[in-house]
């Protein structure tokens, strides 16, 4: 199954083939993968005894449904990198659920080039920093693993559009591996990424508050079961996760259920970033719980309300967020360096989402308007961005 994916992926480098025609082979692998999921013989009511097969399979039908939400508005191959993600997360999953079903070992799964999915599937990692960046482990491609070792930057086409010259040093500057050969180092397969979580961050999701309770918050490792206590069962929670690595890993909030009474699924092997943030409306119960799928460590707690960063001056990040602001009708300056499909929701007092105040996709810059009353704010994105109010840049911090 692996083949299909690598496949589609190679051909969509064809120079000559119009943009047109390459987002209809997306549209045929989602469909294509759709059939084969349709078609398949698996039947969950036999294997109510083997979880893991039934996370396996969920985990191909949530990737199928994120493929084709994921495609919604692509205009170009640069919108699409992350339908290709999700459908080869979905073969592997499918794949999985066939080696247990035949008793076989579940096969393993190599991520896709970390600078650009269409590379295909990663054949090494390396120790890979930005220019003004922490060092971390990134799987790449054979032809990208050697361009870095010599102190190149990453094979580019065409993926990542310009950015604006000014951003948050989180955003890797493709761009500046060239001559940071010194920073760049190969790994063999298994060596361990270097640990994610600092207890000394300006960032107030980079780790639990100091005064969250033992009954809030849960560090471990690997694959289990783990929950959460609600402060008071009648309001809302805001669950943050953070996963030591994203590849081969992924976590359900089982419940409070999803929308649709199934398991929700939070972060997958379809995403590189290892931290989300999630609000979670109030169903009454005190539990919330969640099924952690990792080899690597993992940290989750419930954060403190009154923890929330607090937007007084510059606020950027990578993935979703929630942070607290002034209100007063003020303009925001909204940048999405990379990605896809960008967000900026209010976020009403029972975590529901409230009105759309920007959305766009890819790298962009708008404006938007914040709320008249005090309140939140959500952001719902997959890459980095930046919100900044009107009068001067400072940083922002949580709220007494």
């Amino acid at each position: 199954m692996a083949d299909g994916i690598v496949g589609a992926i190679a051909g969509l480098f064809s120079s000559g083939r119009r943009r047109e025609d390459e987002l209809a082979q997306v549209d045929a692998e989602i469909t294509a993968f759709g059939e084969m999921l349709a078609g398949h013989p698996f039947a969950p009511g036999r294997h109510q005894d083997d979880p893991g097969v039934l996370a396996d399979y969920q985990r191909a039908l949530d990737a199928y449904e994120q493929a084709k939400q994921n495609f919604v508005g692509d205009r170009n191959l640069r919108d699409a990198v992350d339908v290709l993600r999700a459908l080869d997360e979905g073969r592997h999953a499918l794949a999985c659920v066939d080696a247990v079903v035949e008793r076989r070992p579940r096969p393993q799964r190599r991520p896709l080039c970390f600078f650009d999915p269409r590379h295909g599937q990663s054949a090494e990692e390396v120790r890979w920093a930005p220019s003004e960046g922490a060092a971390r482990v990134i799987a790449v491609c054979a032809a990208d693993a050697v361009r870095l070792a010599e102190g190149m930057p990453p094979i580019e086409n065409g993926l990542r559009e310009q950015r604006p010259a000014t951003q948050p040093a989180s955003v890797p500057n493709v761009a500046g591996a060239a001559g940071a050969k010194r920073r760049t180092e190969r790994l063999p397969t298994s060596a361990p990424p270097p640990h994610p979580f600092s207890l000394a961050s300006p960032d107030p999701y980079e780790t639990w508050p100091r005064r969250t309770s033992v009954r809030q918050r849960w560090e471990s490792r690997g694959s289990t079961g783990a929950q959460l206590v609600r402060t008071d069962p009648r309001k809302p929670a805001l669950l943050v996760v953070q996963l030591e690595r994203a590849t081969n890993s992924w976590v359900e909030l089982t419940s409070p259920a999803g929308d649709n009474r199934r398991p929700r699924q939070i972060l997958t092997h379809g995403s590189p970033l290892t931290r989300v943030i999630v609000p979670i409306e109030s169903d009454g119960r005190d539990a919330i719980r969640l099924q952690m799928n990792t080899k690597g460590r993992w940290r989750i707690w419930l954060h403190p309300p009154e923890e929330i960063p607090l937007l007084e001056g510059e606020l950027g990040s990578t993935g979703s967020y929630v942070l607290r602001h002034l209100g007063g009708q003020v303009p925001l300056r909204v940048t999405q360096h990379d990605g896809t499909a960008f967000s900026l929701h209010e976020l009403r007092p029972n975590f529901r989402l409230g009105a759309l105040l920007c959305q766009g996709n890819g790298s962009f810059t708008a404006t938007a308007v914040a709320p008249r009353k005090a309140g939140l704010l959500y952001v719902q994105s997959r890459g980095a961005w930046s919100i900044a109010p009107p009068g001067g840049v400072h940083k922002a911090h949580t709220t007494p």
